[in-house]
């Protein structure tokens, strides 16, 4: 498979999968968090030697999915505004930490989650609100992340311990262990929750409070990831890591279209977010078992009013994020961190020195009216810190 570098990985590792992000982004952590303490370079990790000791099987196919809509209509947006460029500040941290990075972000840009590296060592959760920082006092030893935040600062996420990941949701400075173990991984501004739990199911939590329910799914499948929740209730993710699938808000489920590569369906696919219809992910045309050599990873963008899929060309890698009008964030072919609106892609600025492998700056969030981006950037010592562009 091509080297694909991606963003410090934020979720906790899961037993005999291969999530292409995970994997990606796993093979991005090694080199930036060792480029980070260090200062040294450190030899690019392709996301093939990430997978090494993994196996996937493709389910049986099944028969071709039908047109997808919505069976609730998205809320209607205004006017897209036309941005043109970008300026980028970095965030501010507690305790002087050394490293920090974002994780996610609320639809308005106000609310910001990621975390930090203490010089003492370890992570350390952290919120960011209209220019301020708190630390989240996130229950664990080992690793923690805040995965998802609402507009009502509401943010969901997970801390991983000897006994594996725990779900958590924190407002207002008070922190909530959900019921089950597991990851929350999204939330929506209505404060549905969706995860996983221990055993490879789909999750969802009604609210802060209530138990968990399985998200149903074919017998068929091994595993079940829901990844993302829209404004409506549709929930997103992937069966055994290789065939996108949604869940309506009427309680329907199916699977997404396979996109096509060189006019052909891909043979794997997974879909990562949704808002307000518009669904990203990744797809190839290959298995991660196929013994006949790698493939590439292509970015893709679903529309679920219209069932659509479409292969985004400008990305080097599958996007971070993507808003209510369908624009994305990613890292173009180059490694440069771009925002795509549909006319030619914004360049984002860095801090320091571009580095053509991507690994230098991150786009990891993007606001609603696409003037609010938040992620990672190297600094003049290497070191990643946690950065916004303000776009107008």
């Amino acid at each position: 498979m091509t080297e694909l570098l991606r963003s410090l990985d934020d979720e906790p590792d899961t037993p005999s999968t291969v999530d292409v992000r995970r994997a990606i982004a796993t093979a991005r952590r090694t080199r930036r968090v060792r480029r980070g303490v260090t200062g040294a370079g450190a030899a690019v990790v392709t996301v093939a030697a990430s997978l090494a000791g993994f196996t996937l099987t493709r389910p049986t196919a099944a028969p071709p999915p039908p047109v997808l809509a919505t069976s609730a209509p998205q809320p209607s947006v205004a006017a897209a505004p036309t941005v043109t460029r970008c300026a980028i500040s970095r965030l501010p941290v507690p305790d002087k930490a050394p490293m920090a990075l974002v994780t996610a972000a609320d639809p308005t840009g106000a609310w910001i989650a990621g975390r930090i590296y203490p010089k003492s060592g370890g992570y350390q959760a952290v919120l960011w609100h209209d220019g301020t920082v708190a630390k989240v006092m996130l229950p664990g030893d080992l690793e923690e992340a805040l995965r998802d935040v609402n507009s009502s600062g509401t943010a969901v996420g997970w801390s991983y311990t000897e006994d594996g990941p725990v779900p958590y949701a924190y407002r207002n400075g008070e922190i909530t262990k959900l019921a089950a173990s597991g990851s929350a991984l999204g939330i929506n501004d209505a404060g549905r929750i969706v995860g996983d739990d221990d055993e490879g199911n789909a999750v969802v939590w009604e609210s802060v409070g209530a138990k968990p329910s399985r998200l149903p799914a074919p017998s068929s499948a091994k595993t079940v990831q829901a990844r993302a929740i829209d404004l409506d209730g549709t929930v997103v993710g992937s069966l055994d890591l290789s065939i996108p699938y949604i869940w309506l808000p009427d309680g329907t489920h199916r699977r997404m279209p396979m996109p096509e590569i060189d006019g052909k369906p891909a043979a794997i696919a997974q879909a990562f977010d949704i808002r307000n219809g518009w669904v990203t992910g990744m797809a190839s045309t290959k298995s991660f078992k196929d013994s006949r050599g790698s493939a590439p990873v292509h970015a893709v963008r679903w529309n679920l009013r219209t069932g659509e899929s479409e292969l985004v060309g400008e990305l080097q890698y599958p996007a971070d994020a993507v808003n209510a009008y369908g624009w994305q964030v990613g890292n173009d072919r180059k490694g440069y961190p771009v925002l795509i609106t549909g006319e030619k892609p914004i360049r984002l600025p860095g801090l320091a020195k571009h580095r053509a492998d991507g690994t230098a700056t991150i786009a990891s969030t993007l606001s609603d009216d696409g003037r609010i981006i938040a992620g990672q950037s190297d600094d003049t010592t290497n070191t990643i810190q946690a950065v916004m562009w303000r776009c107008r």
